[in-house]
C-alpha cells in the first residue's frame, strides 16, 4: 500500500513538473524597460501611447506620479485615481509590472521633506496607487525604499529604489536625505545584489550640481557618503535614474569618483516639460538637454558579456532624442593578496 502510494505521489510530481511553465515564462530577462516621472493626473498624456508603442516589460514611475500638493489624504486618494483610470495607464498595467517611488508632489507639498506633518497618511495612499500588496514591508516600515529583481539568475536586473522625502532634512541644512534606516538597508541592497545590472532610482538628481533647484549636491554630506557607499568594494556598481527637473539629461561622473563611469539619465517630464533651458549649466552633462515630454528606456543586450545597456530618452512621438550606449558598470578585481 505505501510502495503505491509513493508512486502516485512521483506520478502528480511528474505530471505538475511538465504542466510547470520554463523559468524564463515565469521570470524572463527583461530587454525593454521604460521609466518617467512628473505626470499631471488631470491633463491629457498623449506619451503613453508612445510608451505602449515601446512595448515595455516593466514600467517605472520616478516620483511627481501625481500633483497632489495637498495636506489631504482624500486629495492625493481622488487624484491617484484620476490617473489611475487613465485608459492608456491601465493598458501599461495590463501590459508590464509597475513599480517606482515618489517625489514631492505626490509626497503631498512642494519640496517637503521630514517635517511634512502627513508623512504617514501619503505613504499609504501611496502604495495604494501602486497596489503594494498587504502584507508587503513598504507598508510596515517608515519611508517607501525597497528593491526589486527583475530576470533569471544570469540575467538579473536589480532596481533599487529610494525613498528621498520621508527622511529628507531641510533644504539649506547640508542635512541628510535617506535617514540612517535606509542607509543601512541601501548599504545591504548594495552589498548583496548577484545581479548582473542594478539600477539606482532617485527622484531628484544626483550627478548634477550647478542649477539653482533640488538636487543631492544641496547636501554634500549625504551625496559625498552616497558616493562613499558606492565606491566600497562591497558595493554592485548601478547606473542612476532620477526625474523631478522638467527636462531630460545625461551626465556622467569619471571612473575616479566611485572606480566606474557613474552614468545617470534624467527622464521629465511625461506631461509638465517647461520647455527647458538649453543653456543650463550642468559640467557633467553629455551632449544637449532636452526640454519637451519626454520619456526614458533601457534597452538590454544580453548575448553581451557585460551585457550592453541603451539608455534613451524619448520624445512625444517616440523617437529617441537622446541616447547613450555602455557596458553594464563592472568594478575592477581587487588584486590577489
Amino acid at each position: 500500500m505505501l510502495r503505491k502510494k509513493n508512486l502516485l505521489n512521483s506520478l502528480l510530481a511528474l505530471s505538475l513538473i511538465s504542466l510547470a511553465p520554463a523559468q524564463d515564462t515565469l521570470n524572463p530577462a527583461l530587454t525593454r524597460i521604460v521609466f518617467g516621472s512628473c505626470c499631471h493626473e488631470s491633463k491629457p498624456a498623449p506619451i503613453f501611447q508612445s510608451i505602449l508603442a515601446y512595448k515595455p516589460q516593466l514600467f517605472i514611475w520616478m516620483g511627481d506620479n501625481i500633483y497632489g500638493d495637498s495636506p489631504s489624504t482624500d486629495v492625493l486618494r481622488e487624484k491617484y485615481e484620476l490617473q489611475q483610470h487613465r485608459p492608456s495607464y491601465r493598458e501599461i498595467c495590463d501590459l508590464c509590472p509597475v513599480i517606482g517611488t515618489w517625489d514631492d508632489h505626490d509626497f503631498g507639498a512642494n519640496d517637503a521633506g521630514k517635517n511634512y506633518p502627513n508623512r504617514v497618511e501619503s505613504q499609504q495612499a501611496f502604495l495604494d496607487f501602486l497596489r503594494e500588496p498587504a502584507t508587503s514591508k513598504r507598508r510596515q516600515q517608515e519611508g517607501i525604499y525597497t528593491y526589486r529583481d527583475f530576470g533569471p539568475a544570469e540575467q538579473r536586473i536589480r532596481f533599487i529604489l529610494l525613498d528621498t522625502r520621508y527622511f529628507r532634512d531641510d533644504i539649506g541644512s547640508d542635512g541628510d536625505i535617506l535617514g540612517e534606516a535606509q542607509w543601512k538597508w541601501l548599504e545591504g541592497a548594495l552589498a548583496t545584489s548577484k545581479a548582473q545590472i542594478n539600477i539606482l532610482v532617485s527622484s531628484f538628481q544626483v550627478v548634477p550640481e550647478d542649477h539653482r533647484f533640488e538636487k543631492w549636491s544641496n547636501f554634500g554630506k549625504a551625496r559625498k557618503r552616497l558616493f562613499d557607499l558606492l565606491a566600497s568594494p562591497k558595493s554592485a556598481p548601478v547606473i542612476i535614474l532620477s526625474g523631478d527637473r522638467h527636462l531630460a539629461e545625461i551626465s556622467q561622473l569619471p571612473t575616479e569618483t566611485v572606480g566606474y563611469p557613474l552614468t545617470e539619465i534624467t527622464s521629465s517630464a511625461l506631461t509638465q516639460s517647461s520647455g527647458g533651458n538649453p543653456k543650463e549649466i550642468n559640467r557633467h552633462r553629455i551632449g544637449e538637454n532636452y526640454g519637451q515630454n519626454n520619456f526614458g528606456t533601457l534597452s538590454v543586450d544580453w548575448t553581451r558579456t557585460p551585457p550592453i545597456v541603451t539608455a534613451a530618452v524619448h520624445n512625444l512621438d517616440g523617437a529617441p532624442v537622446r541616447a547613450i550606449t555602455l557596458n553594464a558598470p563592472t568594478k575592477p578585481t581587487p588584486p590577489a593578496p
